[in-house]
């Protein structure tokens, strides 16, 4: 059981404060709309309650500096936004084909940008696996891989636009302490 005293959870939100500006700033880029991100917020696993609405995501490990989960997950209608603008030729035979390939990319991108930021402030070096991509129930799925792993915290955040049509939720879930 890792526990995290006051001060370890304060350094992890900083991380996560960090890590989401700098995806909100990869959306923003990739999406060409503003994206903002909410106040991270501590979630014990035990209150951690998978909510289907957020039916797509990507969920990378990371090993080095900070080791655990990094998930990106996107309900359905954000989904929709976001596969329209970064795949434009609706028409294609392949389309679900590429708009999969276009989230894991946008995936990578999203996930290597935060995780870099998040290095660079611990001062090392962090590697992500190859993205696990989730088109249904991604919630359910990540809380699942959160239980397998023994992993008992994770922060959350959540990523709007201004419109509030696009919704991410970034988490990170650390195995260990950092």
């Amino acid at each position: 059981m890792t526990e995290f005293s006051e001060d370890e959870r304060e350094r992890l939100y900083e991380l996560t404060s960090i890590g989401a500006s700098h995806a909100s700033m990869a959306f923003t880029l990739l999406l060409h709309r503003a994206i903002a991100p909410s106040v991270p917020q501590f979630v014990d696993l035990d209150e951690y309650s998978a909510d289907d609405s957020w039916k797509t995501g990507v969920i990378f490990q990371a090993d080095g500096e900070l080791t655990g989960l990094v998930a990106i997950l996107l309900p359905a209608h954000s989904c929709e936004i976001v596969s329209e603008r970064l795949v434009h030729d609706e028409d294609s035979e392949d389309c679900d084909d590429v708009i999969e390939s276009a989230l894991r990319e946008l995936g990578n991108i999203v996930a290597s940008h935060t995780m870099s930021a998040i290095a660079d402030r611990l001062g090392g070096r962090i590697l992500l696996s190859v993205p696990v991509l989730v088109m249904e129930r991604a919630d359910t799925a990540f809380a699942s891989m959160l239980r397998e792993r023994s992993v008992e915290h994770c922060v959350e955040c959540e990523l709007t636009d201004a419109a509030r049509e696009i919704h991410v939720r970034l988490i990170f879930a650390p195995e260990s302490k950092y």
